[in-house]
Parts: structure tokens; C-alpha cells; sequence
């Protein structure tokens, strides 16, 4: 077997080399794709998000192999096609789970201010109309709060919360700062109105709720070309490597962390900057989604927080959660949105916290070890709820929006998935990151070695034909058993899908 191994972070490479030994001794491992030979019958791809587009094409090739990232998979890591996979799935089938652990949401294609009441009318949905002309009779603590979010921008960046039409104008864009480009540079001068156009305020100051958008991760959205058929299987696709605003792109004090290797990487430009104070640029943007806020969360040490999941999705299609999760925290008290205008308390997002936050306030936990103010009962509760959700979700997904949700048998992904836990132990599925990435921290790092163990134990023995389980005979210790049963299947659909057409992916131009 060839291997090729460019993880993000960089810190993982050398272990996820080690645990490809462990399994395939006589592994060929490359620094470069190209020195793979054409012919070569077993190959392992474990690139990042960045130069995935490359590697579908020596994907291709080869008769037996594995790469970690289907061609899309837009369906799970867009907000408004998360949405509309759980409003399509769940729509039919009252007794799903969706419905009772995700918060209803309502997808919005929205430009400038002047035009948000047409916006709201126009959305599938007037539950948020409704919601925000009632709200306008009441006081700011008895009325329903909303969280809107830029459909394709990660880091937290472009988040508002609002409760009325008004508060919801004043966030986008207006049509008075829409000024060309042609007449910009020929003015060669920063306006005021320059400052709003293309421009949305910092993460740390007003990302309002990343209950509903952690992004620690390195985002790429693989999506078919616009001339790919999106309704009949294709015998090709095309493969993008990049989001429009990956957060790569967002420099954050955390870096530090061995998050990312900036020198080893050149980056594309952000397509928008973020600065303080700032109006979204909801004109270019348009792509949105409002979701009922959860003004109630459960509390530790007076903080909010969420819990981060990591699923493994195989083949076409089988579906892991694994057991570790961590417990990300505010750096902050909390305070519902109408008592604290500046809502950095609510802000769960580690990657937009300070180190010394992060080390000071210990931001991020071991779910299981270091969360003494729940029961190991409550927990299990918890943990049984997201495998629930889990398994429905990514059901639903590939069997309602197939076309941005591309599984193949060669192919394994990662994702972190979100979920905040209210005051009454619900968890409420907030949205699904690609390919997370994992700091070298005193509680992330050893998690992630952990988990990469099981993962490429798992991705190579579907490479190789073979199951995970016990062999008859073998002898297996109790330390053993617990790392195996350390990563839960929840969902099979291997003989539920049919057999895919796809037998090449185009890289795009």
C-alpha cells in the first residue's frame, strides 16, 4: 500500500502514520502524490481540506483505496441544506427524533435592509414573520429571540441575534453602501460607507451564539458543478477543495495551539473581511438561516456551554459516533440576550477565545472525566440523544438530498457535530463541521490520537473487505474491548442504497 498523509494539524501526520503501520506493516508512505506510481493497485489518501481537489483525481485510478472526504457534502455542512434536510426527512415522519432536538429554523435568501420584509414573506416559512411582528408588542424578556446565520460562512463570523424586524435590518447590508468596484478604486478613498460594504463585525465582539455555530474547524465544501445533474446518478462529478470563506482564512489568537501551520500553507484571501461593528454583506452573501434561539442552556460554573461530537461516516454507508466528547465553554458568565447586549458570554466558539482564556477558565473539557455537576446517568442520557439524532440525520440526509450528500465506497469523512444541552437535558442538534480540527492540548490532544487510532482502524479494514469485530478465538482484554466499543455504530445503510453510478470525480477547473 502507498500512503499519503498531510493532515491538518500538522502535529497529527506522524500518528496517523503510526496507527497506518500498526495495521499495514509494509505501507510506502510519500511526501508527494506524485510520487505514487500510476499503477499503483492500494492507495491511502489523509489530506486536508485544502488539497482534496488534487487527490480525487489519483483517487481515480486506483482499483483499491481510501481518501478521507466524500466529493460533498454540502447537505450536512450548509446551514440552509441541514435545514431543509431536516425539514424534507422529518416532514413525513412525525415521530422523528429531528423534530423533538432541533430547533426550527427557517432558511432566508436576504440582501439589503430596505428589502427584509419581502424577504420574510418570500421564506418558505412565516413562522419567523409572525414570530418577529408579535414580538414587536413585547417586552424584550417575553418575547421569542432568533439567531441568524450566514449559510456559508464558518468561524462564527456574520452571527446576529434579533427579536424584531427592525433588529434584523439593522444588521444587513444597505443599499446605499452597495458602491461598484470601478468607482472605489477610482475614488482611492475609505469612506464611511466603505466600511460596511463587504465588511461584518469581529467574531469575538458579536458572534451572539455559537451554541449554534462552533467552527474550530477547517471548512471545505465539496459541491457537483453547476453543469453536474443534481437529480440522476452521474457517471462523474466534479469536486471543489474550498468554502467560500473557509476559516482557515480568520486568523485567531489560538493558532498558537498548533491548529494550523501557516507557514506551511499558502492560503487564499478571505472573500470577506470581518471587522468591529460592521453591517453583514448581505448583498453578496444572500444565503441564510434564522433559528429560534436557546435563551435556556444548561450551566457549568455559571457559563454556557455545548458539546462537540466526532461522527465517522464509511463507505455508502455506515455511521460511528464516538463515545469521547468535549465540553466547550464560554469565557464568559452567561446572560440571556435581552440583559447583555454584548452576548460574549454566549460565545462558546474556543477557536475565538484567547489562550489564556482558554488555559485560565479551562474552555474545553473532557465531556465524561471533568463535568462534575451531572450524573454519569444524566450523561449517558445525553450521549444516547445525539446517537439518536445522529443516525436520523445522516439517514435522512443521504436519502433525501443524494446529490449533496455523494457517498462512496472508497471514501470515509470525519465530522464534528454540535449539540447544546438546555436546562432540561435535551440536546438540540445546532450543525455539522467538516473535517474539525483538533488543537494539541492537555484534554484535545490525547482525544484525538484516541479517536484517529479507531478511525483508520475502521477505514482500512473496509478497505480491505474485512470487519471490526472479535475473530473467533482471538483473545481480547477489557482494556481492549473498551477502546473498540469506544467508537458506536449507529447507522448502516449499506443495503439500503443503491449500488452508485459515480465511477470518476472531476476535479473543477
Amino acid at each position: 500500500m502507498y500512503a499519503f498523509v498531510d493532515a491538518s494539524p500538522p502535529w497529527l501526520a506522524e500518528h496517523i502514520q503510526g496507527f497506518i503501520r500498526r495495521h499495514e506493516p509494509e505501507t510506502t508512505f510519500v511526501n508527494d502524490i506524485r510520487d505514487i506510481p500510476e499503477d499503483a493497485p492500494y492507495v491511502f489518501q489523509y489530506c486536508s481540506g485544502q488539497e482534496l481537489n488534487q487527490h480525487f483525481a489519483l483517487h481515480n485510478r486506483t482499483p483499491k483505496g481510501l481518501i478521507n472526504a466524500y466529493p460533498n457534502s454540502d447537505a450536512l455542512a450548509r446551514k440552509d441544506h441541514l435545514a431543509a434536510v431536516i425539514d424534507f426527512w422529518s416532514t413525513k415522519r412525525p415521530d422523528s427524533i429531528l423534530r423533538s432536538h432541533c430547533p426550527d429554523t427557517v432558511r432566508l435568501n436576504l440582501d439589503y435592509a430596505e428589502y427584509v420584509e419581502d424577504a420574510l414573506m418570500a421564506a418558505d416559512d412565516l413562522t419567523l414573520l409572525s414570530s418577529l411582528e408579535e414580538n414587536a408588542e413585547k417586552p424584550a424578556s417575553e418575547r421569542e429571540w432568533w439567531i441568524l446565520k450566514p449559510a456559508l460562512v464558518d468561524c462564527g463570523a456574520g452571527i446576529r441575534l434579533f427579536s424584531t424586524i427592525d433588529e434584523l435590518a439593522s444588521n444587513l447590508e444597505l443599499v446605499e453602501y452597495d458602491v461598484d468596484s470601478d468607482s472605489e478604486s477610482e475614488s482611492g478613498s475609505d469612506s464611511d460607507s466603505g466600511d460596511c460594504d463587504n465588511h461584518v463585525s469581529s467574531p469575538v465582539d458579536e458572534v451572539s451564539d455559537t451554541e449554534q455555530d462552533d467552527d474550530e474547524t477547517a471548512t471545505p465544501t465539496r459541491s457537483i458543478s453547476s453543469s453536474s445533474p443534481c437529480s440522476s446518478p452521474t457517471t462523474s462529478i466534479s469536486s471543489r477543495a474550498s468554502s467560500p470563506v473557509s476559516s482557515l482564512s480568520l486568523a485567531t489568537s489560538i493558532s498558537n495551539l498548533k491548529l494550523l501551520d501557516h507557514e506551511a500553507k499558502t492560503e487564499k484571501p478571505p472573500r470577506y473581511t470581518f471587522v468591529e461593528n460592521g453591517r453583514i454583506p448581505s448583498s453578496e452573501m444572500r444565503a441564510f438561516v434564522a433559528q429560534r434561539y436557546l435563551a435556556h442552556p444548561s450551566i457549568i460554573e455559571g457559563r454556557k456551554w455545548h458539546v462537540r461530537a466526532y461522527v465517522l461516516c464509511v463507505g455508502r454507508l455506515r455511521v460511528f459516533v464516538y463515545r469521547e466528547m468535549l465540553a466547550l465553554l464560554a469565557g464568559e458568565d452567561y446572560a440571556p440576550p435581552w440583559e447583555n447586549p454584548s452576548l460574549k458570554a454566549s460565545l462558546t466558539n474556543t477557536a475565538l477565545q484567547d489562550v489564556e482564556t482558554v488555559e485560565e477558565k479551562r474552555t474545553m473539557r473532557n465531556f465524561w472525566n471533568e463535568l462534575d455537576e451531572f450524573s454519569q446517568e444524566w450523561k449517558e442520557g445525553v450521549f444516547d440523544q445525539i446517537s439518536g439524532v445522529v443516525a436520523e440525520l445522516f439517514r435522512g440526509a443521504v436519502n433525501t438530498m443524494a446529490d449533496r450528500f455523494i457517498v462512496l465506497d472508497k471514501c470515509f469523512e470525519l465530522f464534528a457535530v454540535d449539540f447544546l444541552v438546555d436546562r432540561d437535558g435535551l440536546a438540540w442538534l445546532l450543525e455539522v463541521n467538516e473535517t474539525p480540527a483538533f488543537y494539541d492540548h492537555p484534554v484535545t490532544g490525547p482525544i484525538a490520537l484516541r479517536l484517529f487510532e479507531r478511525v483508520i482502524e475502521i477505514a482500512l479494514a473496509h478497505a480491505n473487505g474485512v470487519g471490526e469485530g472479535i475473530s473467533d478465538g482471538e483473545t481480547v482484554t477489557a482494556e481492549e474491548t473498551k477502546r473498540r466499543d469506544g467508537m458506536v455504530q449507529v447507522l448502516d445503510e449499506t443495503g439500503n442504497l443503491a449500488k452508485s453510478k459515480i465511477t470518476m470525480i472531476m476535479p473543477e477547473e
